[in-house]
């Protein structure tokens, strides 16, 4: 008897390391759980340690898969089954995540609403089994954003329980005055911070400071944004459907409902849109605003206009990078009021009292998943400073020598963006999200590669 096909087992090993990848992060969360925070520190640091190895070996080897031979993928009667089990469990777990999160963070107002949630929850079930048959894409997204309402109800924003969109009003407050952005702010908690977001995202949510409404609008807005692009892109796609459901699903993004990356996951995949499109206009403008949104944007770019470099020409990568890197420098003066000096201390600089902080003390937060508390310990701050420089750099020579194709580019992202992240001063879960997200594109339009075997018709 013989097994699946090899396209077959291609797809369920794509989907099963994708969802691994997920099922991880939603395991190591942000805190100690499962375990109390009196549990033994070694312990501790060995089960995120494991973790961290988990995320590394899933990441290795899906991007190994974007850039193996071209193949295609094919769907089974039998994978929709455990589809829409995988869609309804996210579903409960949202839903019980939402219960602990009201618990949890009763102090910061958060609300526990049980007939609310209840509803919500019941109503994100049927209208995912009522679509399921006709289109597992809107039942899939009809479902999570149904569940996202609960947070706008329920949880305030409060800069207690996270600073992320806290510190994003307060610089939109600052832009929307006329003053520089970058400064040190007073928080709700008594806590000064400084502002480490860059103009592109500060001007994203300032619609929101203007209107005084919820942030999170401004939030899910960009992922509809972004989950409506990659739909209309790979409507079709056998791996479209399982992505859906790991990312629009997510019991931990739903949980971190304070999330602020959206509108950067929107201009890259505009980007990558427009790559594939050869679009110049929309590839210049893209790519500047990628650049003026966040840091990623800025490590992206070499990556970015290398594989530009090698599909058009030289001149053209470079003349394109040259653009984003002026137009980011142009709204980084405009915000600063001319004072670029200001930008730098707030989102660079500031971060380096906090690795001289944390290495002396042997105090970087334990929850991370990262490798730099072994290499401050082996090298001090010096060590962590050069290590996501090197391993970025180590990341761009594999690519000078291999990349050649827009998949191969998502990968090489993916790969960057995880040096970086294991071996940065500061590295929190959810910014692993979007490792997670690349790697579904590049798989996606790796089975899409001309040789690929054809979708089996739905059954």
């Amino acid at each position: 008897m013989t097994g699946p096909a090899p396209a077959v087992r291609g797809a369920l090993t794509a989907q099963a390391l994708l969802a691994a990848f997920f099922a991880n992060l939603l395991l190591r969360g942000d805190g100690h759980f499962p375990f109390a925070k009196t549990v033994n520190p070694a312990l501790f640091d060995a089960v995120v340690l494991a973790q961290t190895a988990v995320l590394l070996g899933c990441v290795a080897v899906l991007v190994a898969r974007v850039l193996g031979p071209p193949g295609g993928v094919e769907r089974s009667a039998a994978g929709d089954c455990w589809l829409l089990a995988g869609a309804l469990a996210s579903v409960a777990l949202i839903v019980i995540l939402h219960m602990l999160n009201a618990r949890r963070f009763a102090e910061f107002s958060y609300a526990g609403r049980p007939v609310l949630l209840a509803a919500l929850g019941a109503g994100a079930a049927v209208v995912l089994l009522a679509l399921w048959g006709r289109s597992r894409v809107a039942g899939v997204l009809a479902a999570a954003f149904t569940l996202k309402i609960y947070p706008l109800v329920c949880f305030p924003i409060r800069s207690g329980r996270s600073d992320m969109l806290p510190i994003l009003q307060e610089a939109g407050r600052a832009l929307l005055a006329g003053e520089n952005v970058y400064r040190s702010v007073l928080l709700d908690n008594g806590t000064r911070t400084p502002i480490v977001r860059f103009p592109g995202l500060v001007m994203a949510y300032a619609p929101a400071t203007l209107l005084h409404v919820d942030p999170r609008l401004v939030s899910l807005a960009a992922e509809a944004l972004f989950f409506l692009a990659v739909v209309r892109r790979f409507r079709g796609n056998p791996l479209l459907p399982a992505g859906l459901i790991l990312l629009a699903l997510s019991p931990y993004w739903h949980f971190r409902h304070e999330l602020y990356e959206a509108p950067f996951w929107v201009v890259l995949t505009a980007l990558i849109l427009a790559m594939e499109r050869r679009a110049p206009v929309a590839e210049a403008a893209a790519l500047a605003i990628l650049v003026c949104m966040h840091q990623w944007g800025v490590l992206f770019l070499p990556f970015v206009a290398l594989y530009l470099s090698r599909s058009r020409s030289r001149a053209y990568g470079l003349a394109l990078a040259g653009v984003a890197l002026g137009v980011g420098s142009l709204a980084v003066v405009a915000v600063t009021h001319g004072d670029p000096a200001a930008f730098w201390r707030q989102t660079m600089a500031s971060y380096g009292g906090t690795l001289v902080l944390w290495t002396r003390q042997a105090s970087f937060p334990p929850v991370s998943l990262y490798l730099t508390p072994w290499i401050a310990a082996l090298g001090g701050p010096a060590a962590v400073r050069a290590a996501p420089i090197a391993a970025a750099a180590l990341v761009f020579l594999w690519a000078w020598r291999r990349l050649k194709s827009l998949p191969e580019l998502t990968a090489f992202l993916a790969a960057a963006l995880v040096a970086v992240l294991v071996t940065n001063t500061v590295a929190w879960t959810y910014q692993y999200l979007l490792v997670g997200a690349l790697l579904w594109l590049g798989l996606m339009l790796r089975a899409e590669d001309p040789i690929a075997v054809p979708e089996a018709p739905h059954p």
